[in-house]
């Protein structure tokens, strides 16, 4: 009963309040301070939708540069000498150039070298002694190394000699030893009739001993003999053993010296400056007679090779991630108007400056007429092609805030939907995730979807909507 007392006593409340504030807005025409609801404050918009449309989108970067030599080299002296002459400018058949006076010009800044063309001689006159000097000990070791083979041949003589009197002795032995043996058997033979009284001459019996007595004393001599040829027929080796290390140590001395001639050679090759590949000289240090140190640090020449050029583009960290070996390049030089030239990329640091936060990118450029010289300026626009994936026009994407948003319709209504996106090109956006749920508390990261291309996002002037506002879609509720 106290509810709906209440209940009618509050219905008079709301009927005057509604009359005070007719009567204090005027007229019954709604307060401006007030607007009326949306449901109620006139027609519908009638909006324009796309789908998204998956395809890859080419991701352009322009950026300065600049041109470098493929190769550039500087070249030092590697020994101490005097300038004694520079190398001839020679022309393109190879033919030397002459100065005013008819003599050959020598080589200077801007001229063409071919690869080994000897661009300068030095004077070093204690390197070629010191040469002279290991070819004579080369000499005078490879003359040791035939005295060596001689004397070892020699040796090998006197082992064959020697070897053939040890044969000759055990000869001997083996008939002193047969001798022996008959003397010996022939007395056992007599004393044995001596003792029967069969022979009675003591005379001859004596002689028989004797005899064997003489071939015993022969034997022990061919003994003797034997050991004294196989003592000397060791001793033969020994030499011959010997004059074989000889040999080998004086053939190692040829290789000593033979390797102190060529270390001379080699830096005496040092002596003559030459180019290490055919380029152009774009600095030059040095004039004939100069005293060269061999340790200084401002090189003779300064060598660069231009047939081919670099074109070194600093790429920002935020466009680092699109550079790849072969992304396709237009090259523009303001000096060179009117023309443009094409190019991939050849080669990247991969990995960026620690201090300028940079990649180093190089694009190898033909330059076979010698247009593009190193130092340069240039810009190089990239086209850089990112994967493929769902894109919307332009104008279908609103930022507010730094976050980029859209309008998608669904039910009937458009719904304000966050949007994570990609690469721009032209009037085209990639977008990679939508939103479908807020974070439901602050720094959360909230729900993120991938598109399906199914999605109907507004077209027509997005920015004029609110969310959740009513729309018709082409005329169609």
């Amino acid at each position: 009963m106290t509810a709906v007392r209440l209940r009618s006593v509050a219905v008079p409340w709301a009927c005057l309040g509604l009359v005070l504030l007719a009567l204090t807005t005027g007229c019954g025409k709604p307060s401006a301070a007030t607007p009326p609801p949306q449901a109620s404050s006139g027609p519908v918009p009638t909006v324009t939708t796309v789908k998204p449309e998956r395809r890859p989108l080419s991701h352009v970067i322009e950026q300065p540069a600049f041109v470098e030599a493929y190769e550039e080299t500087p070249l030092f002296a590697r020994i101490a000498g005097y300038v004694q002459k520079l190398g001839p400018a020679l022309d393109p058949d190879g033919k030397p150039l002459l100065d005013r006076d008819g003599k050959p010009r020598p080589l200077d800044i801007g001229d063409r070298v071919a690869k080994d063309q000897v661009l300068a001689e030095l004077w070093v006159p204690e390197v070629e002694e010191e040469l002279r000097q290991k070819q004579a000990l080369v000499a005078q070791a490879e003359a040791e190394v035939e005295q060596a083979a001689a004397a070892l041949e020699a040796a090998a003589a006197n082992v064959a000699t020697a070897q053939a009197m040890v044969h000759e002795a055990e000869a001997g032995r083996k008939r002193a030893e047969a001798n022996y043996e008959r003397w010996k058997n022939q007395y056992l033979y007599e004393e044995k009739l001596f003792q029967r009284k069969a022979l009675f001459d003591e005379q001859s019996l004596e002689v028989t001993r004797q005899q064997k007595l003489a071939a015993e004393a022969a034997k022990e001599e061919v003994e003797a003999k034997v050991h004294a040829m196989q003592a000397a027929a060791k001793e033969s080796e020994a030499k011959r053993n010997k004059a074989r290390a000889d040999l080998m140590a004086a053939k190692a001395k040829v290789q000593v010296a033979q390797a102190e001639a060529a270390r001379c050679r080699a830096l005496l090759e040092y002596s003559k400056v030459r180019a290490p590949y055919e380029g152009i000289i774009t600095s030059r240090n040095i004039h004939t007679g100069h005293y060269l140190t061999g340790t200084g640090t401002r090189p003779l020449f300064v060598i660069a090779r231009t047939d081919t050029v670099r074109i070194v583009v600093d790429v920002p960290e935020a466009e680092a991630m699109y550079i790849s070996d072969g992304v396709p390049v237009r090259i523009r030089f303001p000096v060179i108007k009117d023309e443009e030239f094409e190019g991939t990329v050849t080669r990247s640091s991969w990995s960026l400056d620690a201090k300028a936060r940079t990649l180093r990118t190089e694009i190898d450029l033909p330059n076979p007429q010698g247009r593009l010289r190193p130092g340069m300026y240039a810009y190089v626009t990239f086209l850089a092609e990112s994967r493929s994936g769902f894109t919307l026009p332009v104008s279908a994407v609103v930022m507010q805030a730094d976050q980029p948003y859209c309008y998608l319709v669904e039910n009937g209504k458009a719904v304000r939907t966050p949007v994570k996106v990609g690469v721009r090109h032209g009037q085209l956006v990639q977008v990679l995730k939508k939103q479908t749920k807020p974070p439901a508390k602050a720094g959360e990261p909230g729900v993120w979807e991938d598109f399906t291309g199914d999605e109907q996002v507004v077209l027509s002037n997005p920015g004029s909507l609110s969310d959740g506002q009513i729309v018709t879609v082409g005329g169609r509720p």
